[in-house]
């Protein structure tokens, strides 16, 4: 079945949720509470547009040999319109950026395995571990301590 026929399938079904559409609306400077009729507009707009792009993209794929659609397929899709290839670009860019920025952090270092919290346990303390000079100190009535 061409995907063409089957938006006629969702026609008069919303597919994005209210709140995604009243945050896109009010993002782009409408009310922030929008019209029931606006929303259900954009939503049949944004599922229209998506659905050609989508095949659009599977076109090229198609002539490539391939089932799935990359996201080549999709940038040939954008070929005419540089706002929607600039856009493409600019999320590349900003994904890469993330990436390594998270390589950098490198999360694995804030957990402590069972191993490490073995290793950093001491031996308990003996008598012979005391500090001679701190019990003398107390005898004498001086503080070590960062009061005055």
């Amino acid at each position: 079945m061409e995907p063409r026929a089957r938006i006629g399938k969702n026609r008069g079904q919303q597919n994005f949720s209210d709140l995604e559409l009243q945050q896109f609306l009010f993002g782009y400077g409408d009310d922030p509470q929008s019209l029931e009729p606006t929303k259900r507009i954009l939503d049949e707009l944004l599922t229209d547009f998506i659905t050609e792009l989508c095949f659009e993209a599977h076109r090229s794929a198609q002539v490539s040999g391939r089932q799935k659609i990359k996201l080549e397929d999709i940038k040939f899709a954008c070929r005419k319109n540089p706002a929607y290839l600039g856009k493409i670009k600019e999320v590349q860019d900003k994904k890469a950026e993330i990436d390594a920025a998270r390589k950098l952090l490198d999360q694995n270092d804030d957990k402590i395995s069972k191993s490490d919290v073995k290793a950093l346990e001491e031996a308990p303390l003996g008598e012979a571990d005391d500090d001679i000079d701190m019990d003398m100190q107390i005898q004498r009535g001086r503080s070590t301590g960062l009061g005055k």
